[in-house]
């Protein structure tokens, strides 16, 4: 048992790497910010719903993602997230190309993201607050991930 659990470390942290070696540069910082989690995810479907305001307004910003593996954790984040989880999730600068016309400060460039597309990504929980029926069950969110090719 405990030959086969080395081998699964040695394998899933192979195929971690590898994934990883298909980023050309990273928007991730070296190190796991205190609140977050870093995720290798999948899209599984993209919400239509657009906002009233702001850049999510113009493209879709959430989806629902499958967990493929917890890269890490920050001593803050406050959630138990294992493989194979959903959840639902905002990517803040939404799940199109970025581009100046809608972030014009914006350093980092993101690819865009597809049903059917991975990613590893630094994610943070946020509190939902429920206001009357409004049941915004989106309890993460996505500012900076890498998509993997």
């Amino acid at each position: 048992m405990k030959k086969f659990v080395t081998i699964y470390f040695v394998l899933s942290n192979l195929l971690f790497f590898t994934s990883c070696n298909s980023i050309k540069e990273s928007n991730l910082n070296k190190n796991i910010d205190p609140n977050f989690a870093r995720i290798n995810g999948t899209v599984i479907s993209i919400d239509n719903f657009l906002e009233s305001t702001g850049p999510c307004s113009v493209n879709p910003c959430r989806a629902t993602i499958v967990i493929n593996n917890v890269v890490g954790a920050g001593f803050g984040f406050n959630s138990t997230l294992i493989k194979n989880d959903t959840i639902k999730i905002k990517f803040e600068y939404t799940l199109s190309e970025s581009s100046k016309e809608l972030f014009p400060s914006l350093e980092n460039t993101f690819s865009g993201l597809n049903v059917g597309d991975s990613f590893i990504g630094d994610i943070e929980r946020i509190e939902s607050i429920l206001l009357g029926n409004n049941t915004d069950k989106y309890k993460y969110r996505i500012f900076n991930y890498d998509k993997i090719k």
